[in-house]
């Protein structure tokens, strides 16, 4: 016992010290342009910050002429922008535009992950998106996975949503980090979903995995109870073996925007249907 409290003060000054290089394990001081092809319907979007300039990629639903919804969309820790590409491309098809967000130093893009920083990513991103003249700044929905479902409920904190959609999230991250035996005042990234879910006037769709090993499948549960206007999905897979392209995003996602006439019903039939 007087070796693990000798030795307590030493992992938590190493797990301090590499939080940044723990949750954000893309990240790099190496800035370049985009090296990935953009899909046909997609735009590389760059916007001046603080940092340099947020790197976004916004995918344009091809049948979209009026204003309407659209999506911002804040990925994964150990993914780019172009990992999203294909798996968002039912949501594209369904005639709903998304702006995918990259963070701030991942894969090239200038900056650094702070929490400062991401907080300005996502704000500046949603300003640009809210100013395009196929989207109804009224309508924009927030949607983020795993890491990224923190900071997607910390901007509706900053920003109206017209719905909030969490993939695979954590509660808080001193949740996350007392499940290292790691106090609150050693957390970096003080992303509070659960807060920001219970505060959320509009409806949210959560799904979870059943059997994550990341981010306890509780998790999920906890969030979804925390709103009464929640919809909540089990997945039977893990923290990063959900295939939301095909059982959320062309089918179950779609249905539930327009139970909540956020889209038109006969836009999700046909989406699902090819």
């Amino acid at each position: 016992m007087i070796a693990l409290l000798l030795l307590y003060p030493i992992y938590a000054t190493v797990m301090y010290a590499n939080q940044t290089a723990i949750l954000f394990p893309a990240a790099s001081d190496k800035h370049h342009p985009l090296a990935a092809t953009l899909p046909e319907d997609g735009r590389l979007i760059e916007i001046p910050a603080s940092f340099g300039r947020v790197r976004g990629v916004y995918l344009r639903a091809p049948k979209t002429q009026d204003r309407d919804v659209a999506i911002i969309y804040l990925h994964g820790n150990f993914e780019c922008v172009e990992d999203s590409f294909a798996v968002l491309q039912p949501l594209v098809t369904a005639d709903i535009p998304v702006l995918q967000v990259e963070f701030p130093g991942f894969c090239g893009s200038d900056g650094k992950p702070t929490f400062s920083a991401i907080n300005e990513t996502a704000q500046l991103s949603y300003d640009w998106l809210a100013k395009q003249p196929d989207v109804d700044p009224s309508k924009i929905l927030v949607m983020g996975y795993s890491i990224g479902g923190g900071a997607a409920a910390e901007l509706t904190a900053h920003r109206p949503a017209r719905a909030l959609i969490l993939l695979s999230t954590y509660t808080s991250m001193q949740d996350m980090a007392h499940r290292y035996a790691l106090p609150n005042f050693l957390v970096r990234y003080p992303y509070d979903t659960l807060a920001r879910v219970r505060e959320f006037k509009g409806p949210v769709f959560i799904e979870h995995g059943r059997t994550d090993k990341v981010i306890p499948f509780a998790m999920g549960t906890a969030l979804a109870a925390s709103n009464t206007s929640s919809e909540f999905l089990a997945l039977d897979c893990g923290h990063d073996t959900c295939r939301f392209d095909r059982s959320v995003f062309a089918e179950r996602l779609p249905a539930w925007l327009a139970k909540h006439h956020i889209i038109e019903r006969s836009t999700q039939i046909s989406s699902s249907s090819q």
